[in-house]
């Protein structure tokens, strides 16, 4: 078949309109409340690997807030308790994003995000091999990355390096 260079083929039909230079805009505008780095929470849910540790810390600094790093969250009321130190980075343990109730009120108790990567990303960061990570990683990340795709507000791209997303957690919250 020869390439056609002209648009002698398309559809010409004109139609009658009664503002040529009308335009529309759907969806409303809304203005993004700031977040408040003295009274809310931010938590970073992801993978071991995923570098959440050097992104709250960097994060901390930039907007002087307290991390919170437990080995464990086994209930929403641990969750309550780590949430009494208003103005914090929690760094959520995947073992965490497995239990519903705590699930259930994540989103309600702060800002989400998720350090969203790929499995193979993951064993590369805990120093495995491609087979290594499938063994170890895979099953937990096939289990608990839909849990976490429910509880995000906010993905971060987790292949990038910590401090290539500090300004991708402050745009959402308003704080750049």
């Amino acid at each position: 078949m020869a390439a056609t260079n002209s648009t002698d083929h398309f559809i010409q039909e004109k139609a009658e309109v009664q503002n040529a230079d009308a335009s529309i805009t759907f969806g409303k505008k809304t203005e993004i409340d700031t977040f408040s780095t003295t009274d809310q929470h931010i938590f970073l849910i992801g993978f071991s690997g995923s570098k959440r540790g050097e992104l709250a810390a960097l994060l901390a600094q930039k907007l002087t807030m307290d991390v919170q790093a437990p080995e464990a969250i086994t209930s929403s009321a641990e969750l309550d308790a780590l949430c009494k130190e208003k103005g914090s980075i929690i760094i959520v343990p995947q073992s965490a994003m497995g239990i519903s109730e705590v699930r259930d009120v994540l989103r309600e108790k702060g800002k989400v995000f998720y350090l969203m990567t790929e499995l193979l990303h993951l064993a590369h960061n805990l120093g495995l091999d491609a087979e290594q990570g499938r063994e170890q990683i895979g099953p937990d990340f096939i289990e608990l990355e839909p849990h976490m795709l429910a509880s995000l507000h906010f993905i971060l791209h987790g292949w990038k390096e910590p401090e290539d997303l500090v300004e991708n957690v402050l745009e959402p919250l308003n704080l750049f």
